[in-house]
């Protein structure tokens, strides 16, 4: 008889331990599930380092909120966060450009300033400059997440590295 108490005993204690045990699993899976669909956060700054750090870029200059505007169209605001080197001299094209969305309508916006962008750097490099015309028609315009980073510069080979280990997609 009394076998048969502890034996009652330890089945109820396993059965609550199983049940202790499964709830614990279904959090931790609910936990990672979770945390594996949040979109990643990007420091704009590191990437825009480490593209400069892959190739020769003139100098570069780092442009504010309130010149953001002037380059692209938008204002700072129509962004989540961005970063932006552009050459420092007018014989240059070149540029770096990271800008961080929060939606759809801020990836169109964005998308449509860079477009408004390349399109006066190529009209005013196109008669007088054929090389930097060449480059900045030949472009990288990609998206990683929520962030579009945009590249113009002489040696795309190894930026292009760079963004692929990223994870990058073209923006059409």
């Amino acid at each position: 008889m009394k076998n048969l108490k502890i034996m009652t005993l330890f089945f109820m204690h396993c059965s609550i331990l199983k049940k202790v045990i499964s709830v614990v699993s279904i959090v931790i899976l609910l936990i990672t599930a979770c945390g594996c669909s949040a979109q990643k956060s990007y420091d704009l700054n590191e990437i825009s380092e480490a593209i400069v750090g892959t190739t020769e870029f003139s100098e570069l200059k780092e442009l504010s909120g309130t010149t953001l505007t002037s380059y692209f169209g938008f204002q700072d605001s129509d962004v989540k966060r961005f970063n932006v080197k552009v050459s420092a001299t007018a014989e240059s094209a070149d540029t770096v450009a990271c800008f961080e969305v929060n939606d759809k309508a801020g990836q169109e916006k964005v998308v449509s300033g860079i477009s408004n962008y390349l399109t006066g750097r190529a009209t005013s490099f196109k008669a007088t400059m054929e090389s930097e015309y060449n480059k900045v028609q030949s472009r990288l315009l990609v998206q990683v997440d929520n962030v579009i980073i945009l590249v113009v510069c002489s040696d795309y080979a190894p930026v292009t590295e760079y963004l692929n280990d990223l994870g990058a997609k073209e923006v059409i």
